[in-house]
């Protein structure tokens, strides 16, 4: 982990123990969130610091051709990371990272800028606190987001192709058969130019056209995961301590996964077009999941991964930022949905709208058409975040929705409405369930 000096190589800014443990979780109490929301990123550092052992460190360096710094140890190996990817230097001058030196047998060290790094833990790929690893994977999925824009053309035409042969079809267009998976495919259709929707699912264009503004990189790459695993095209497989073999494959009765785990996401088989597909949406280069690929995979979290995404810190931290600075226009219409839970009138609330089907219920109402009341409060509220939340950019305006896909059952989404409304209505828990 990074450790600052501060004049002496001895002292360290992080703790140790039960204490810096302690430290990982502070300042969420105070935006609401309760036991399950402290596991952040804790667990993650525990995990991360279980003991590597590496042989003795000879010399580091920093090649600025490649810009890594380059580690040789006493038995002939060499290990490599990039200088830029580790807290401290990312904005730090040429000159500055190249003053890297072996620090003991553990660590390699800046004199100048008063910065340690534990050589384990740069080898497990931990190249920060648990806050800098969340800020730069979030800037690392902007940038991608901002990529897919122009890199559309490159996408669309396989994303259209793979959707249109991957989804029940019959004289009249694509049906959905009412699955949210096929939904969500015919939704995309309709967003790629290439269909109309219909009530049952979607009707190809006569003379299908792509968008002038394109509809949500993210929102797409769903859309073809929950069509493939839906149509068996794409199958996870269990997280396992060490590399599966055909063998076990065999035993599994399933092929051998040809999509490795990395980047927090877990192993997976997918045939050859729905593998040529997902790397046309860059989820998958190499045979392994990109980084890209984590929070699109969180939106279907497979349960053989147990992910537990909300306990990552980029989840919590989006969920500060959700609840925090709900705009005016989505926080009316969460009050006009929850309204005739507080004794409201719904007439008076702004929207009825939304609440078709979910009317009030009167007083004495049988506690099962109650139940019945707030699941139905909870699926028009889920619907909000469907629409107008994502991980990355936070609350859509309504502009920005029109280029985004109505992704049911988005776990995602639905873990956020959990959060946000657990802590702007901590008094009616049936919300946050």
């Amino acid at each position: 982990m990074v450790r600052r000096a501060r004049g002496r190589r001895s002292r360290r800014i992080e703790k140790a123990g039960p204490d810096r443990e302690k430290s990982l979780g502070s300042g969420l109490d105070e935006i609401g969130f309760g036991p399950p929301g402290r596991r952040i990123a804790v667990g993650a550092a525990r995990d991360a610091e279980r003991p590597l052992k590496h042989p003795p460190p000879k010399s580091a360096y920093y090649d600025s051709a490649s810009g890594r710094i380059i580690i040789d140890f006493d038995n002939g190996s060499t290990f490599a990371v990039p200088a830029r990817s580790l807290e401290g230097l990312v904005e730090a001058s040429e000159g500055e990272i190249a003053e890297v030196e072996v620090l003991g047998g553990r660590g390699v060290h800046w004199e100048r800028l008063d910065l340690d790094h534990e050589i384990a833990m740069l080898i497990r790929g931990v190249f920060g606190t648990p806050s800098f690893l969340a800020e730069a994977a979030s800037r690392a999925l902007e940038i991608h987001d901002t990529e897919q824009i122009p890199a559309f053309a490159g996408w669309a035409r396989p994303v259209s192709e793979f959707l249109s042969y991957n989804m029940p079809y019959d004289e009249l267009g694509w049906e959905h058969h009412h699955m949210t998976a096929y939904e969500v495919g015919c939704e995309a259709l309709v967003a790629l130019g290439q269909a109309h929707g219909t009530v049952g699912g979607a009707k190809p264009r006569r003379f299908p056209e792509y968008p002038r503004s394109p509809p949500r990189w993210d929102d797409i790459s769903i859309a073809v995961i929950l069509v493939a695993t839906q149509s068996g095209q794409l199958q996870y497989r269990p997280l396992r301590d060490h590399v599966g073999t055909s063998r076990e494959d065999d035993r599994e009765g399933s092929a051998a996964a040809n999509i490795a785990a990395a980047n927090g996401a877990g192993p997976a088989y997918a045939t050859f077009n729905t593998y040529l597909v997902l790397e046309a949406l860059g989820l998958v280069r190499g045979g392994r999941w990109t980084r890209a690929a984590e929070t699109v995979l969180w939106r279907d979290n497979p349960m053989k991964w147990n992910l537990e995404f909300t306990s990552d810190a980029r989840f919590i931290g989006a969920a500060f930022d959700a609840a925090s600075a709900v705009p005016d226009d989505i926080r009316s219409q969460i009050d006009t949905i929850v309204a005739p839970a507080e004794g409201g009138n719904v007439a008076e609330a702004g929207n009825p709208d939304l609440l078709a089907g979910a009317g009030a219920m009167p007083l004495g109402t049988p506690s099962g058409l109650s139940s019945m009341s707030e699941d139905a409060r909870r699926h028009h509220l889920d619907v909000l975040f469907f629409r107008r939340w994502r991980l990355n950019g936070g609350w859509l305006t309504e502009t920005e929705a029109t280029s985004a896909l109505e992704i049911h059952h988005d776990v995602l989404a639905i873990s956020m409405r959990r959060a946000v409304m657990g802590w702007h209505y901590p008094s009616l828990p049936s919300f946050s369930l």
